[in-house]
């Protein structure tokens, strides 16, 4: 089923490939104050800052495009089971095609396999201490233990996010009980409008 619904879906995110592209600031290599990050900026960071956007751009106009659709036709219960099936060999198939990994993560993780790496944690520490200053949260590259490059982008809660990720209490039965039999730690419920939901993870496998 997972493939059905790959197989078709590269065309869309070409056009979308060039929609996205962004510029970034100069300066030289620093650490970030509050989580100890090594975050590179300057003329050499653009390409990676502009291209991470792009990527995650348009990962995330596909995913969304195919959890709408299974809302439309099943239901919010129907995007879960589209969520558990098909999310995760559906990023690995676009992240191959980009030759990168990208990933999406968060601190209150639904499918284990999303769980944050020990960066990735304090990449969210960073981004949440942020926001909590009233700071706007921006796209961050930073150099992995491994010298590779990876961008980070914050992802927030719209609308559409609270039908299965807000109040439990507001969830019609069959979402509950599907999300209780697909997930049973899940710990993604309880957001509301504009939290920080989570970032988007994008190694630069070669730099």
């Amino acid at each position: 089923m997972a493939m059905l619904l790959i197989k078709g879906l590269i065309p869309a995110y070409l056009v979308l490939a060039g929609l996205f592209m962004t510029a970034a600031c100069s300066g030289p290599v620093k650490t970030v104050e509050e989580s100890d990050l090594q975050s590179v900026e300057g003329d050499s960071a653009a390409f990676y800052l502009g291209r991470g956007k792009m990527v995650a751009d348009s990962v995330g106009s596909v995913l969304k495009r195919n959890l709408m659709r299974a809302m439309g036709e099943g239901g919010p219960a129907s995007a879960v089971e589209f969520c558990n099936v098909n999310a995760t060999p559906l990023t690995a198939t676009l992240s191959d095609s980009y030759g990168l990994e990208v990933k999406r993560t968060t601190d209150r993780i639904r499918n284990p396999i999303n769980a944050p790496s020990p960066l990735e944690q304090k990449v969210i520490a960073y981004f949440q201490d942020e926001k909590s200053k009233g700071q706007a949260l921006t796209p961050k590259l930073v150099l992995d233990d491994m010298g590779r490059k990876v961008f980070f982008a914050p992802i927030f809660t719209a609308g559409p996010c609270l039908v299965c990720h807000g109040n439990e209490a507001n969830m019609d039965t069959d979402l509950r009980e599907r999300l209780a039999e697909l997930y049973p730690n899940d710990q993604a419920k309880g957001y509301n409008i504009d939290e920080l939901r989570g970032i988007w993870s994008i190694t630069f496998k070669n730099n």
